[in-house]
């Protein structure tokens, strides 16, 4: 994600500062020079001084502040210890080299190109170990004859994380700058192990209940892979970053035209980015578990919730993608920078502020690399990783999400197709272009499916769409025939330029300007030439090679237009003996004798019209035939026919009774009224057609069945626990129709239980509704399984026609133990809301004087973050944080020495350290050779008995809590104050966000409702 620009927001930079911790400086530099450089840079990050960085950025005193807290929940009644431990470094280094000897490689053609190269090698290592402990005791002492109500809470979490990157990134550039591709040797460790503990000791009424809970995931996962990149077409994208101060890049596919764009001072360069391959090996292990849960507590067994999953998988393989280096923008600043590089070395840079920290392009690369071989690497291991989770977790889903194994083989009818194998797969795949059977039976060369339509009078008819493979039957869907708009879809050539948009985005028509009214659209011939597009299909030639009027007479010579004009029917009907002309005039009369006139000028009389001897000169009277004829009947589930359709024109032109368009898709109006038919619901249907050349010989048939539906459906039906009482059961149905009413259906609904007992019942009749539903809560005698169902029956009718079932099991609802209860009611007759509440009025006191305190002054007033930009290398030179005070003073907070900048801070952030040179040479060599977290981080430093002490010094028992390896005993005697500790022994080096929010959050809750009750 870009950075901007970070101005007056002290934790913003902080922000700014971190993430040169969390992201890799990069650099690359993009013109061939007449001399190779060498650059060395990296950023150092101690995160064992957070907490003093966070004090630095917000003026105030974290540890004093939450020592106060625990002041707070002392003064209230309860004693809260709270500690964090952070140990951990995160450490990045980039050397950059540049070859400028002639090299060779081969463009994504195949072709030998003559390039220089420049390379990144980048190290990231990046370790975290935390310890967090949260201790929170209270009791309320015995009243007379009573009980003492208390509880003891201990809760200890621990995190190890890890990071370890290294990238080997070459790109390749030919002389005239512009980038050809460029290779990528990537490899990434990740590993995670999070672990919470919880020791609960409740008492109260008399009774006690000790939880110890336990959960954690840990989890490492390892990608590695070698990157190829060829660029579809060599981009001048440093050239344009390097001469312009906004410059933004983007891929387009292989059709469109490339180049740069310039406007404003701005540069657009639009790049054809070709693909990416490589290979990978890949693993990952994790473990994840959760025990000591009181299910038993709760009606359930002992453990019931305990769960242990663990598994480990590896792979390699390869991958072979599109390149998709979409919208790369450089944004440069306007102030010039004077930077050291380290040894001496001083460039002119700005500060690329969208940039991430370091070249762009590469960061792209490195995010297809990641993406393709973890996509590759997961669909490899998908199915054992879902395999091994429902071995583990079987039983848990079975119990408590239901089990779908009654249901893994019944596929039902409704909305399925078996294969000519046995496979089941959605009827709409079949015959969608894609082969979804194993065997391929899905897709077939002729295939129709019944629809309806509606003729002149508008009355319904049989209608079919389907499939028709038009290679197979001889036919030609040439260019001659169809043009392609510029969004592909295909429309039949005649359409071109006949005032009517038929390409969805209008390029089938000539575009013109609404007020010049100049001619905004051209064509371009196959030839290469160039002409207006309103000169397409006008009837004259315009292209050298005659591509703007493409032959399609056969589609125009096969209709005949009648004299009325609006009327246009295939010519084999032309003097058939009846009028299919609406005005009569494809029929010749002898008594009003009338002559046809050729297309060459002449004539002859509308008797020789279609008679099989061509009387004009040019043979217009015989007009062409290019249509087959297809005869289809449909029968009913009783195999008694319903309709019969015999010789209906087929052609590719919609004036056909059935046409086929691009695509091979079918379309067949039979003008047969539809039967009407008294019964309602589902019934079987079959098809079957066969398809004729003009010479009568057979192409091609058909034969299938569907099942249709008649008169209104069920739409719904569902049973559930209802929270109308606890043995009670909610009743959810609905049908209807979406575009009819029916007055003579009745739904009705029953609930029985396993015995067939029915326990409730009811109905109601459609009354020229579209729809109907039934809601009702039932209660029930016991617990048990009751089953809903749910019918449409016709008046008349004595069986129902839509019929459907659903079941609900019947439980009790889960109820505590009565060891649970009592001291559930303990904890409410006793004093702690009054606790909790004295404890959120204290945090209120304590956060209005932080607020009314005012704070150390911040000395900064802006920052910029700065990935520096030399314009002399064209390319990133290192990276920086600058800050401003109010006297305009500069300061380098982070990055390299720059002219104009003191590096004398009013405000020093000691944990970040910036290094050139050969100090960045030597760590970064040393540091390659790390790669677990005992090697990143200074293992001995994060000292959990200092932790351990300071708790015991402050009261706590840790006895218990096994922090440290020892058994940790301490003095209890002359205990201090929290504060006292906090100062003495660094406690809560910064917020923890798993103890404050829960323990603040119920204290402001607690304070809130007796405020509420006050007023």
């Amino acid at each position: 994600m870009p950075m901007s620009i970070l101005r007056r927001t002290p934790s913003g930079l902080l922000v700014t500062l971190l993430l040169l911790t969390a992201l890799s400086p990069l650099a690359t530099v993009q013109a061939q020079p007449a001399e190779a450089s060498e650059y060395y840079y990296g950023v150092e990050y101690d995160w064992s001084s957070l907490d003093n960085d966070l004090e630095n950025v917000t003026g105030l005193d974290i540890s004093a502040l939450f020592s106060e807290i625990m002041d707070d929940a002392t003064d209230a009644g309860f004693n809260l210890d709270l500690g964090q431990l952070t140990t951990g470094a995160t450490n990045v280094y980039v050397h950059q080299t540049e070859d400028i000897t002639t090299q060779t490689i081969q463009n994504l053609d195949g072709e030998d190109v003559e390039v220089w190269s420049r390379t990144s090698d980048v190290v990231l290592r990046h370790g975290v170990l935390s310890n967090f402990v949260l201790l929170t005791d209270w009791e309320e002492a015995a009243s007379f004859g009573g009980d003492p109500t208390s509880f003891d809470i201990d809760v200890l979490a621990e995190a190890e994380n890890v990071l370890t990157v290294d990238i080997l990134y070459t790109e390749y550039l030919n002389d005239a700058y512009e980038l050809v591709g460029a290779d990528m040797d990537m490899a990434m460790t990740v590993g995670n192990d999070m672990n919470l503990g919880i020791d609960i000791a409740l008492v109260g009424g008399g009774e006690e209940l000790n939880v110890d809970f336990d959960t954690g995931v840990n989890f490492e996962y390892s990608i590695s892979s070698d990157a190829v990149w060829r660029m579809g077409s060599y981009s001048p994208i440093y050239v344009e970053a390097a001469e312009n101060q906004y410059t933004s890049w983007d891929c387009v596919d292989d059709e469109m035209d490339v180049g740069v764009y310039d406007e404003w001072g701005e540069s657009y360069v639009y790049d054809m980015c070709g693909t990416m391959d490589g290979d990978y090996t890949g693993s990952a292990d994790y473990e994840i578990y959760l025990t000591g849960l009181p299910t038993e507590e709760f009606g359930l067994d002992a453990g019931e919730f305990d769960i242990s999953i663990s598994d480990a998988f590896q792979n390699a393989g390869s991958y072979e993608e599109a390149a998709e280096m979409g919208w790369v923008v450089f944004s440069m600043g306007d102030e010039t920078l004077e930077v050291d590089l380290g040894d001496g070395e001083t460039v002119n840079a700005v500060a690329c502020d969208t940039c991430p920290p370091g070249n762009p392009v590469m960061f792209s690369m490195l995010g297809n690399v990641l993406a393709y071989s973890s996509e590759a690497f997961g669909e490899a291991v998908a199915e054992d990783f879902e395999a091994e989770l429902e071995d583990s977790l079987g039983s848990f889903i079975e119990e408590w999400l239901g089990s779908d194994d009654d249901d893994d083989d019944d596929w039902g009818d409704d909305g399925y197709w078996m294969c000519d194998n046995g496979e089941m797969i959605p009827d709409y795949y079949v015959n969608d272009g894609d082969e979804d059977c194993s065997d391929g039976s899905d897709e077939m060369d002729f295939s129709l499916q019944p629809t309806s339509a509606y003729d002149d009078n508008d009355n319904e008819v049989y209608a079919f769409y389907g499939f028709v493979d038009t290679s197979v039957l001889g036919m030609d869907e040439s260019e001659e025939v169809w043009y392609e708009c510029d969004n592909g879809e295909m429309i039949p050539w005649e359409y071109i330029n006949d005032d009517w948009e038929d390409c969805s985005d209008g390029t089938d028509e000539a575009q013109y300007d609404e007020t010049t009214g100049e001619e905004l659209s051209s064509y371009l011939c196959d030839d290469g030439g160039e002409i207006p597009f309103s000169y397409v299909n006008d009837g004259e030639v315009d292209c050298t090679d005659g591509s703007d009027e493409v032959e399609s007479s056969e589609m125009d010579d096969a209709f005949y237009t009648c004299d009325s004009w609006n009327t246009a029917i295939p010519w084999q009907w032309v003097n058939d003996g009846e009028a299919d002309c609406d005005d009569g005039s494809d029929e010749y009369d002898a008594t009003n004798p009338t002559d046809y006139y050729c297309e060459d000028g002449g004539s002859t009389s509308f008797e020789n019209v279609s008679n099989g001897v061509e009387d004009c000169a040019d043979g217009s009277d015989e007009g062409s035939a290019f249509y087959m004829t297809m005869d289809i009947w449909m029968y009913d589930d009783e195999n008694n026919m319903v309709m019969d359709a015999s010789d209906l024109m087929m052609c590719g032109h919609y004036l056909c009774d059935s046409y086929y368009s691009p695509g091979d898709s079918v379309y067949v109006n039979t003008g047969v009224l539809m039967t009407s038919s008294s019964a309602y619901g589902a019934t079987e249907q079959c098809v079957t057609a066969e398809l004729y050349g003009m010479d009568g010989t057979l192409l091609t048939d058909m034969d299938s069945c569907a099942t249709t539906w008649s008169g209104p459906e069920i739409w719904t039906y569902q049973t559930y626990m209802s929270d109308q009482g606890d043995m009670s059961v909610g009743l959810h149905a609905g049908a209807g129709s979406w575009d009819e009413s029916y007055d003579d259906v009745t739904m009705a609904y029953e609930l029985v239980d396993e015995m067939g007992n029915v326990i409730d019942d009811g109905s109601m009749a459609f009354n020229d509704d579209y729809d109907m539903y039934i809601e009702e809560y039932v209660d029930v005698p016991s617990e048990g399984e009751y089953c809903l169902t749910v019918t449409l029956t016709q008046d008349g009718a004595t069986e129902p026609f839509d019929s459907h079932e659903a079941c609900e099991t019947v439980e009790e609802g889960i109820e505590p133990s009565d060891r649970l209860a009592t001291i559930a009611e303990a904890f409410a007759d006793s004093s702690l809301e009054n606790v909790l509440t004295a404890f959120g009025e204290n945090l209120e006191e304590t956060f209005n004087d932080v607020a009314e305190n005012e704070a150390p002054e911040f000395p900064y007033v802006d920052g910029m973050w700065a990935p520096l930009w030399s314009t002399e290398h064209a390319t990133i030179v290192g990276v920086g944080v600058y800050a401003w005070d109010d006297n305009e003073n500069g300061y380098v907070i982070a990055g390299p020495e720059t002219t104009g900048y003191s590096d004398d801070l009013p405000m020093v952030f000691a944990s970040i350290t910036y290094v050139t040179g050969v100090s960045a040479q030597e760590a970064q060599t040393a540091m390659a050779d790390l790669n677990s977290l005992e090697d990143i981080v200074d293992i001995e430093n994060h000292d959990l008995s200092t932790l351990e002490e300071a708790l015991e010094e402050a009261g706590a028992d840790t006895s218990d809590l096994g922090i440290t390896e020892d058994d940790g005993s301490g003095s209890g005697d002359g205990t201090p104050s929290a504060e006292d500790i906090a100062e003495d022994a660094g406690l809560l080096p910064f917020v923890s966000p798993v103890a404050l929010v829960a323990m603040i959050g119920l204290a402001v809750v607690a304070a809130q409702a007796r405020r509420e009750e006050d007023e």
